[in-house]
């Protein structure tokens, strides 16, 4: 009797132990199915799109990207988590088509690790150049009302294209936006950013570029013009002409041969997509391929690990017949991860040219802006100037805009290199 009770005790502890430890199991395989296999940031499990791409990139990207965009991109998920459930929740677009900028959309996924917006520094003195967002209320609708910031560079002597006044004019002409719109500006003297081993002049324009993301630490969007710029039409925003998904998908070109300088085709195309939310880079493709005369760059690490290359002693010393702009289409070409992060507008969206310039299509009224390149070698570049000056749409230039070029103090070359930046950068 008391041996078989004894036998019933085991085995009724034996079978306490069995199913205690079936629960463990049980339970243990439940956490491991609610775990989510790619982070924290999507409990549903889900792994975005762009990831695949960027592994796919990986083995031949490595000693291309910026050495701090992996270890940012972990502390970035770490720091915020409000900022994070913001930009999961946010709508992005991808844009897909076939020869045309004719476009479907579809929900994205997050931007993959290489797109990861760069965060904005501490604010720094920018008293020294000039803002035009402070004083003016913005009549842009999107994130782009003081997130632009417009740069200008020049050589800080007084004669171009041989035009009187010139950079009164284009200083009244692009504050005036500026201020319509709620962006800043920046000009600086270019000659003061020469590289140290005495390279062209036109290389300089990159330097300027970086200093530009650390004299505006708040600006999402960098937009670049060379001096012989006139902006026609005053009041299209950049966000509704280009920087707005519509407008992206408007303007952009998809699937289309870029030409070489000096005409005919490169061999290269525009890609047959793009996701919104990974555009870095924005530059109009025409008759003479791609024209860094007047382009938009967005802060990223990409961004900055795209400048750093830029000025490789290679391209220096190896592109000389169009030193910088050769160099961007060297990168392009050579680069898919460039090519993924940039996306091609059509001719007149950035860079129209006047009647008379064969570099590829001219302006039509409504286009956004006019470029003259080239125009200095050109005898007739006043006459070509003040036509197109008086064509563009009628605006009254703010009282304060006036004011400064009267008194000699408009904001015109008055940034030097690193003169006003904070101790350290």
């Amino acid at each position: 009797m008391i041996i078989n009770t004894i036998a019933q005790f085991k085995f009724l502890r034996l079978t306490i132990i069995a199913l205690v430890l079936i629960f463990l199991i049980y339970r243990f395989n439940h956490l491991a199915l609610d775990t989510p296999p790619w982070d924290a940031n999507h409990p549903d499990g889900s792994v975005p799109n762009s990831v695949d791409k960027a592994t796919e990139l990986a083995s031949s990207t490595d000693q291309m990207l910026p050495p701090n965009v992996g270890n940012a991109k972990e502390e970035d998920n770490t720091s915020d988590r409000t900022d994070e459930k913001a930009t999961e929740s946010s709508a992005a677009t991808q844009v897909t088509g076939s020869g045309s900028n004719s476009a479907t959309h579809e929900v994205p996924t997050a931007g993959a690790l290489d797109t990861e917006s760069k965060p904005s520094s501490s604010a720094s003195d920018q008293s020294s150049s000039g803002s035009a967002s402070s004083s003016s209320s913005s009549s842009s609708k999107g994130p782009d009302a003081g997130k632009v910031l417009m740069v200008t560079a020049s050589t800080g002597t007084g004669g171009f294209l041989g035009i009187p006044h010139l950079k009164e004019m284009v200083y009244q002409n692009r504050m005036t936006y500026a201020d319509r719109h709620g962006y800043e500006f920046m000009w600086s003297n270019i000659t003061s950013y020469n590289l140290p081993n005495g390279e062209p002049i036109y290389w300089n324009k990159i330097p300027v570029l970086q200093e530009a993301f650390i004299r505006y630490p708040d600006v999402e969007w960098v937009w670049w013009m060379d001096m012989d710029i006139i902006i026609m039409n005053q009041s299209l925003s950049l966000w509704d002409h280009v920087l707005s998904p519509e407008g992206m998908a408007r303007n952009v070109v998809l699937d289309k041969i870029i030409n070489k300088p000096g005409g005919g085709a490169s061999g290269w195309k525009t890609p047959s997509s793009y996701n919104y939310s990974e555009v870095n880079f924005m530059i109009a493709s025409g008759g003479w391929g791609m024209n860094i005369g007047n382009f938009l760059m967005r802060r990223s690490y990409w961004s900055e690990w795209l400048l750093d290359l830029w000025t490789d002693p290679f391209y220096i010393k190896e592109f000389t017949v169009f030193p910088e702009n050769d160099g961007w289409t060297h990168m392009y070409r050579h680069h898919p991860i460039v090519r993924k992060h940039t996306v091609c507008t059509n001719q007149r969206a950035l860079n129209a040219y006047p009647s008379y310039n064969a570099l590829g299509e001219h302006w039509q009224p409504g286009d956004h802006s006019i470029h003259f390149a080239g125009c200095g070698a050109n005898k007739e570049c006043p006459n070509h100037w003040d036509k197109y000056w008086n064509l563009k749409e009628s605006y009254e230039v703010p009282a304060i805009i006036k004011q400064k070029l009267a008194d000699g103090t408009a904001e015109i070359e008055n940034v030097q290199k690193g003169i006003g930046l904070p101790a350290g950068t």
